[in-house]
């Protein structure tokens, strides 16, 4: 088995057994989701800001055909396989898995998890998985968000300078 194969689930079924013994246990779980395509001090600083409120942190991630979908047909720059497997070796994320859909609402009625994150720039936004949230009562909580840094910054950053 390699390093980060136990932190990596596709199958719902299987993480959801999973977290349930976490929460028979008393342990809190967190969820955040997003496409985490490059992974920079942003995405670093906020997952481990979440996991100061939860005792496991799950990370949704938006498979390829969805990120097309959300943000154009030039994205994802990074595949599924090596977006999932950089965020399986952060400390502060306890598991990983995919979702196909353009929002991670199915995923979250799901798994049901203690808590549900946002970044910052969400914090006076509508988002499609309150009625979920709400439904099961998950606590909603928008984390800090550090405004410099984005994919996207980081890409113009990448042409500005001639590209590679």
């Amino acid at each position: 088995m390699r390093w980060f194969e136990n932190k990596i689930f596709y199958n719902w079924q299987k993480l959801k057994t999973i977290i349930e013994s976490y929460k028979q246990n008393g342990k809190i779980i967190g969820f955040t989701n997003g496409c985490f395509d490059i992974i920079h001090k942003g995405h670093i600083t906020y997952l481990f800001q979440a996991k100061e409120y939860c005792d496991i942190l799950v990370v949704g991630v938006n498979t390829d055909e969805s990120v097309k979908r959300i943000k154009g047909i030039k994205k994802p720059i990074n595949s599924l396989e090596d977006r999932i497997i950089v965020l399986s070796a952060i400390e502060a994320v306890d598991f990983v898995t995919v979702f196909d859909e353009d929002t991670p609402e199915n995923l979250i009625e799901y798994l049901q998890p203690d808590i549900y994150f946002k970044g910052g720039d969400y914090k006076d936004k509508a988002i499609p998985e309150m009625r979920i949230i709400e439904k099961y009562r998950i606590t909603y909580k928008v984390l800090s968000l550090i405004p410099e840094v984005s994919t996207t910054k980081i890409i113009y950053r990448i042409i500005e300078k001639g590209g590679i």
